[in-house]
């Protein structure tokens, strides 16, 4: 009975962070893709470069406080996958190339879906 107690207080160490931890990467990412959608996305089309900008600044700098708490969650090469399409789409940005910058930015949106999904507490994550 004892070693029951004991593997059940230990599945919940693991399962209630990862639970805070799904709500804020929830919110993180849904956020993310409703500016890339609704703003960056639509700057880059009507070649509003400065808006495009400074939105994609905005998730530049918020990604690098999230991926340093998604470290502990989720694989880390997922993790250094999105944030290698955040650097190329920041860069193609920067330099106001329209075609690549939409691309780039469409697919990290996308990126940003298939990481919240692999990222969800279940049996096949947890082992």
């Amino acid at each position: 009975m004892r070693d029951l107690i004991i593997s059940t207080i230990c599945m919940l160490i693991i399962i209630i962070p990862w639970g805070f931890y799904d709500k804020f990467a929830a919110d993180t990412v849904e956020n993310y893709k409703s500016i890339i959608k609704e703003e960056i996305l639509p700057a880059i089309e009507d070649d509003d470069w400065d808006t495009a900008e400074k939105r994609f600044a905005f998730i530049a700098k918020d990604w690098d406080r999230y991926k340093k708490t998604s470290a502990f969650f989720i694989d880390t090469q997922s993790v250094n996958e999105v944030d290698c399409y955040v650097s190329r789409a920041y860069y193609y940005i920067k330099l106001r190339d329209q075609s690549n910058a939409a691309a780039e930015t469409a697919f990290l949106e996308y990126r940003f879906d298939f990481l919240h999904a692999n990222e969800i507490p279940d049996m096949g994550n947890l082992f």
